[in-house]
């Protein structure tokens, strides 16, 4: 069983973002590591097996599986025809087994469909407390209140995702808010600005999505 203080770290098989240092000191910090199909590659890099492998295994080569396999990593296979990605599928495990706390890294590629899926899965899973992270790049949801670690002139946007969002308040930010309503799509939450070294989001309901450029500025 997982608790409050597991941290769950998960690489999925879009392209490699980060260094093989970023994914191994994530690695390290991890109570449970997870590889979602072609993510096993990473991991078989950094000669370090993870405790599960899951997908359908239509793009993990036959030697990454057979490393995983060698490495006593539990190999958890799913049909082809299936309606979940591969990522969800992990997700979906986590859930049963009531963990928290999960980092996501190998979601982002150049496919901008898989990417919003990726995102749309954080707000659906917002019990697992998911994140999205790589070395340039950290995506969450805020469905009540986040505190978060900022950089002062780093690049944040914060968008509603789903139903309308009531009472967003933005601190320790160049654009502050103090309990904005968001009924539309428009782009205002684009390109602010971190003043502060700690930020924070909160909604009195609705979610919305925060995409912060880990040291760097537009």
């Amino acid at each position: 069983m997982g608790g409050e203080k597991t941290i769950v770290y998960i690489i999925s098989g879009a392209e490699q973002r980060s260094s093989l240092g970023f994914y191994m000191k994530m690695i390290q910090k991890a109570t449970l590591t997870i590889a979602c199909d072609a993510g096993i590659k990473i991991f078989k890099k950094l000669n370090s097996p993870p405790k599960y492998l899951i997908g359908d295994f239509d793009s993990a080569s036959i030697e990454d599986l057979q490393w995983a396999e060698n490495n006593n990593t539990e190999i958890l296979k799913y049909p082809k025809e299936k309606d979940e990605i591969d990522t969800e599928l992990a997700l979906v495990f986590l859930k049963e087994n009531h963990y928290k706390n999960v980092i996501l890294s190998g979601v982002l590629g150049n496919r901008i469909d898989q990417e919003m899926a990726s995102v749309f899965l954080l707000a659906e899973y917002i019990d697992l407390n998911p994140v999205i992270l790589e070395e340039d790049v950290k995506i969450g949801i805020v469905n009540k209140i986040v505190e978060e670690e900022a950089q002062i002139g780093e690049s944040w946007s914060i968008l509603r995702i789903g139903e309308p969002v009531i009472g967003l308040t933005l601190k320790g930010f160049k654009y502050p808010l103090n309990k904005k309503d968001i009924s539309d799509f428009k782009s205002l939450g684009i390109s602010n600005e971190a003043t502060e070294n700690k930020i924070e989001i909160s909604v009195e309901s609705g979610k919305v999505v925060y995409i912060r450029w880990i040291n760097k500025k537009w």
